[in-house]
């Protein structure tokens, strides 16, 4: 296992604890003592890298595609399932309609990594139905490219106010949705039945799209003449947005030598990789926190130095505790205190929260657990990845009573 040590507590209260009003800190927060757990080689913290089995991903307000070979990392693939839903009941297709083109657009919000580097794209008709009110994971299917080529190209548009990827798909599959004739394609219900939606992936070096499926140019255009059309061009459109059933995938990551590495800490988006946080020897520090009342509580962790040249740390990281039960629970620092007062945003290469409340509670309630999660936020929605160094701290100030 992967465990990062720190100091001995009552060496960190030898060093820095003290009634000095001079006291290193005391500027910070005057009339209290500080003290500072580091790192050094003995046990009072155990910090390991854990892979994420999976990550809940239905309802995505922004679909991952990409692919992108991380020399630390490995690799990190995102694709998406989702639905294509009519824009119009009661089409009228007219005698003997004919598709003479078929496009497939997204706006795209952003990108990680570096853009244009897409190899190829996979775009499968999936034979499996889609609801809205599913709960679905990013392990829910797997990630398989289809026996038949849909694509027949896409490029990527350099508007800078509204970008988006355009996808030109063979005609042979809009015929294929055309031919199901204007009974089936009376309404969404009927639809569903027989085109139960896409199954999309990418391959790329180096490439994750942002893409907005409720964007200006997300849509599915399948264009098309029949006889009493004159040769003007007519066209069927389909929503990719709105209430539109989709989920993102995400291949499994497991590096051995991540887990393993006991010298930073890892965290990965995308159903990647999170750090698990024990506090050890509570009833040591409960013990010598006897008489004394606890001001404030920060846990900070610093990035490795050099982590961000290729690829950009999360902006955020959120930490919860776990409870008896073993799952995830917010901190109540953050459910009372809120956002700004608890912390976790990158600053000066460094996120701090503030855990006072739940150190309290740590330290008086049998009902808590040690063990804390620190997690990327915003998981499902972007590619990031961090890298922690073992220069951890935990920072306890109080005062004499």
């Amino acid at each position: 296992m992967n465990k990062i040590y720190f100091s001995a507590l009552l060496v960190s209260f030898f060093l820095f604890s003290c009634t000095d009003p001079n006291t290193i800190g005391l500027e910070v927060q005057p009339a209290s003592d500080k003290i500072i757990l580091g790192n050094n080689n003995l046990n009072d913290f155990d910090v390991l890298t854990q892979s994420e089995d999976s990550i809940r991903t239905d309802k995505a307000i922004t679909l991952i595609l990409g692919e992108i070979n991380d020399p630390v990392f490995g690799s990190n693939i995102g694709a998406f399932r989702t639905q294509i839903l009519l824009t119009e009941n009661n089409t009228d297709l007219g005698e003997n309609p004919i598709v003479d083109s078929v496009i497939l657009s997204y706006s795209y919000s952003g990108y990680y990594g570096e853009l244009e580097e897409f190899s190829g794209l996979d775009l499968t008709q999936i034979q499996t139905d889609l609801h809205k009110d599913t709960v679905y994971y990013s392990n829910s299917y797997d990630l398989s490219v289809g026996s038949i080529d849909n694509i027949e190209s896409f490029n990527l548009s350099d508007d800078s106010e509204n970008p988006f990827i355009k996808i030109k798909l063979r005609n042979e599959f809009g015929q294929q949705i055309i031919n199901l004739g204007s009974d089936i394609l009376q309404d969404n219900e009927s639809f569903l039945q027989e085109f139960k939606g896409l199954s999309i992936l990418a391959q790329a070096e180096n490439t994750m799209l942002y893409l907005n499926p409720n964007g200006t140019n997300s849509f599915l255009k399948i264009y098309y003449h029949n006889d009493s059309s004159d040769g003007d061009t007519l066209s069927l459109d389909f929503e990719l947005g709105g209430d539109v059933a989709r989920m993102n995938l995400f291949n499994q990551k497991n590096e051995y030598d991540l887990i393993q590495d006991q010298s930073n800490a890892y965290i990965q988006s995308m159903s990647g990789y999170k750090i698990k946080l024990s506090i050890n020897n509570v009833d040591s520090i409960k013990s010598v926190l006897e008489d004394k009342v606890i001001n404030r509580v920060s846990v900070v962790f610093k990035l490795k130095d050099g982590s961000q040249t290729e690829y950009s740390a999360h902006e955020k990281l959120v930490l919860v505790r776990i409870n008896q039960d073993g799952d995830n629970v917010f901190l109540s620092d953050f459910t009372i205190g809120g956002d700004v007062y608890f912390g976790g945003n990158l600053e000066n290469e460094r996120y701090e929260f503030n855990i006072t409340r739940y150190f309290f509670q740590l330290l008086n309630n049998e009902s808590y657990t040690n063990d804390l999660y620190l997690l990327p936020a915003g998981a499902v929605v972007n590619s990031n990845r961090t890298i922690i160094s073992r220069e951890i701290d935990l920072e306890i100030y109080y005062s004499i009573l």
